[in-house]
């Protein structure tokens, strides 16, 4: 009796000894489990939340940007924040809300109607320009219509207004094999809808040296082109020209094909730097020449030294035909 109980006892004890042995890999890895998100939880606490970068408050000082909040999204280094708002600065009202990025980046129109926002994580970009007249939005593409390819980052001035419903983009960092390229993103509000259309801008210095103030101090001379979306041919030139501080100064298009085009030159009349606008127009064989020369005054304003027209027609056969020699004569 003594021993039946004696190997009974052997039994459950190698049945208990079963048990545990079986329960133990279980609790280890509960326990490893919990200890990771104990860790993860004390680095998010201890980690800061990735910025936001650019102009936070409009120009009016009416709204403001800013992120809220932690998620549980640890990247390179920071935490991504919960959400990105749009705030009435007087009363605290969130006017517009999305998540947050690992990046963030904003600028203000000069209407203050208009906010861009770049954002990205760790290997896209992107950016979207927000109207906070109707809370529509607008989500930049490349002019063929496709995003920014991935693993192409946006530089720290990546945007600029040049006026209150144009934002000049750059996209790309330049340099290490990162090709740079800007575009002129175009606004339009169309029923409370916010549309856009970009295309790409080729910035050019031009050579030689220029003082249209005479001021003797020399004004740099950019020519901006405005490709088509297919490439290959210009749309529009825009000619730029910036003082010795990087002011822009004054500026001019050109249409590329159009009747009546506009051509600008810089010529000297007793050795100072002018500019001369020429604007040749020809439909259906009647003619409109126009010219102006002129330099800047010290507020950027042209000052006209002399300027000249002459109208004319070359249907030879009209009742209303008008060519006078002498004038085309004088004006060439």
């Amino acid at each position: 009796m003594q021993k039946q109980q004696t190997l009974a006892l052997f039994a459950l004890l190698a049945v208990t000894a079963a048990v545990a042995c079986g329960a133990r890999p279980w609790l280890t890895e509960r326990a490893d489990a919990l200890a990771a998100k104990a860790a993860y939880e004390e680095l998010l606490a201890n980690t800061p939340v990735a910025e936001l970068e650019g102009e936070t408050v409009s120009l009016d000082g009416r709204l403001e940007v800013l992120t809220t909040g932690k998620s549980d999204l640890y990247v390179s280094g920071v935490v991504v924040p919960e959400t990105i708002q749009i705030v009435d600065r007087k009363t605290g009202e969130v006017k517009w809300e999305d998540k947050g990025y690992l990046w963030q980046s904003v600028s203000w129109s000069p209407g203050n109607d208009l906010v861009a926002l770049a954002y990205g994580g760790r290997t896209w970009t992107a950016v979207k320009v927000i109207s906070t007249d109707y809370w529509t939005r607008w989500d930049f593409t490349l002019p063929d219509g496709s995003p920014i390819p991935e693993y192409t980052f946006l530089p720290e001035d990546w945007g600029t207004w040049l006026a209150a419903e144009t934002l000049l983009l750059t996209v790309g960092r330049g340099g290490d094999g990162e090709e740079q390229h800007t575009y002129t993103c175009a606004l339009v509000m169309d029923q409370g809808r916010l549309t856009g259309a970009s295309r790409e801008m080729v910035r050019e210095p031009l050579p030689g040296t220029y003082d249209f103030d005479q001021n003797g101090a020399p004004e740099t001379v950019e020519r901006w082109t405005y490709e088509y979306p297919s490439g290959g041919r210009a749309e529009l030139y825009e000619l730029r020209i910036w003082d010795t501080v990087g002011n822009l100064c004054w500026k001019e298009e050109a249409e590329v094909s159009h009747a009546g085009g506009n051509a600008v030159y810089a010529l000297k009349v007793d050795e100072q730097d002018y500019l001369l606008r020429y604007v040749p127009f020809m439909g259906q064989g009647y003619c409109t020449y126009f010219y102006q020369l002129f330099s800047l005054e010290e507020t950027m304003q042209p000052a006209v030294l002399r300027e000249d027209r002459v109208e004319f027609d070359i249907n030879w056969g009209s009742p209303y035909h008008s060519f006078d020699t002498e004038a085309v004569a004088a004006f060439l």
